[in-house]
């Protein structure tokens, strides 16, 4: 077999596993784990935090160079018209050194062909190379790779703030698509009662027993339901594509949820959950103290424009600038700046640096007691949400009984077909919003343990 039909083969195994592995998912749904994990892995947002991330780590390794000498090379040449130097014997100043110059040049100078005056720089050719090592730049290198040290370690806490929001947003999707689904059941349940009542009455109106006015009323409830029905289909829908679109999937019709609400699960989870006594390990409180760090460096960075800078540096050269030979050269030096002038400028600009910590430090007391707030609000939610579940299934029961009580006095002949109508409408509702308060309790729960870090 050549090597382009096996890999041929190949490229049709890997196609074949892909559909499996769609047709698997379709067949036995998505769980909320496996949405996580796709959110974690496609969502634009965390991947654009993880990009932030990388961005933060190059600049610390940018900044980590200032640690080593920086190297330039150059090259160059020139040429002149005339001469840049150019030096005779009229030149000469004293006069008597200037007849002795003009005797040796008519009785030598002249015989030799060699000119009476000296040119110098007609052209020439510079190449060489110039390395300079910071020794002492007043703290700077070293405390600006401090702050860029906190940068990434900023961006790995907001990438993973970015995370929480995602899974957040996935797993209330997820929710609302399974307290969508619910209400399918419960309005099904509305439609078969009715479609049940429908020809009850209009059997009881063939009879005389009823009149057509109810079995308008029926028809009329009937309708409804069907209305409701499609704006229900169409919300189980959008939800759907919001969902698929948040994991980075493709959205299907056939596509399905495997997981339901674990009602006793989600009782004894929040059984376990303790209320709040601080809000210091949440990952906003150590974005806050990494701030106020952040500002303290900068101040440090500003107070290091005031000290001394010293620099060392050689550099070795070839060429001939001056003279028709080509030579080479070395040199060895060493620069001291000693700021003076700019002194003033800079206790300014410390000042102002002492401000921004100030307010870092405002901030994060401020932002503190906030989240506190917040944490104590997410667990007062949460034990309201416990409460209203309870008294929402009290709601249910009652709404059941009345129901059943509303059916067999209808059947008696002791109400009107209306008190029936009314009773379905409202045991219907009372499933409804069961199901939201069911759900309600699910997100409060998983929101309380993001702000907590709770398990």
């Amino acid at each position: 077999m050549s090597v382009e039909t096996q890999n041929f083969a190949s490229l049709q195994i890997v196609f074949l596993l892909l559909f499996a592995a769609i047709g698997s998912l379709s067949a036995q749904g998505l769980s909320l784990d496996s949405c996580q994990r796709l959110a974690l892995h496609n969502n634009v947002a965390v991947r654009n935090a993880a990009l932030d991330v990388e961005a933060a780590k190059e600049t610390q390794r940018q900044l980590f160079t200032k640690y080593f000498p920086s190297v330039t090379a150059t090259f160059g040449g020139y040429y002149a018209l005339n001469p840049l130097v150019e030096y005779g014997i009229e030149d000469v100043q004293n006069a008597a050194a200037r007849d002795w110059l003009h005797n040796l040049y008519y009785e030598y100078g002249a015989a030799l062909g060699l000119s009476d005056k000296l040119s110098l720089c007609e052209n020439g050719l510079l190449m060489g190379a110039t390395a300079v090592q910071p020794v002492f730049m007043g703290g700077q290198i070293v405390n600006g790779n401090r702050l860029a040290k906190i940068g990434v370690e900023a961006s790995k806490l907001q990438s993973q703030l970015t995370k929480d929001k995602v899974l957040q947003q996935t797993e209330e999707t997820y929710w609302l698509i399974v307290s969508l689904l619910e209400k399918r059941k419960t309005l099904q349940q509305a439609i078969v009662f009715l479609d049940t009542l429908h020809r009850d009455v209009t059997a009881a109106q063939q009879a005389g027993l009823v009149t057509q006015n109810d079995t308008l009323k029926v028809v009329m409830k009937q309708y409804e339901m069907r209305s409701n029905q499609l704006k229900l289909e169409n919300g189980i829908v959008l939800a759907t594509m919001a969902l698929c679109q948040s994991v980075g999937i493709e959205y299907a019709p056939d596509l399905t949820l495997s997981d339901t609400l674990d009602k006793d699960a989600l009782r004894l989870e929040i059984a376990r959950m303790q209320e709040p006594l601080s809000s210091d390990n949440r990952k906003e409180a150590q974005l806050l103290d990494l701030n106020v760090q952040a500002e303290q460096l900068k101040k440090k960075i500003t107070v290091g424009e005031t000290l001394p800078h010293l620099m060392a540096g050689a550099n070795v050269s070839y060429g001939n600038p001056i003279f028709d030979k080509y030579s080479a050269n070395g040199l060895a030096f060493f620069t001291l700046q000693v700021p003076i002038t700019n002194w003033w400028e800079t206790s300014h600009k410390i000042k102002q640096q002492d401000y921004g910590i100030q307010k870092a430090i405002n901030n994060r007391e401020d932002l503190m007691q906030k989240m506190m707030l917040e944490t104590r609000q997410a667990w007062q939610e949460l034990q309201q949400s416990q409460a209203q579940l309870q008294l929402q299934e009290l709601a249910l029961r009652d709404a059941e009984t009345n129901l059943n009580t509303a059916r067999v006095n209808y059947e008696a002949g002791l109400v009107p077909i209306a008190d029936l109508l009314e009773a379905q409408t409202l045991l219907r509702q009372s499933q409804d919003q069961t199901i939201d308060a069911w759900v309600d309790l699910q997100i409060k729960c998983h929101q309380y343990k993001l702000l907590t870090g709770q398990n």
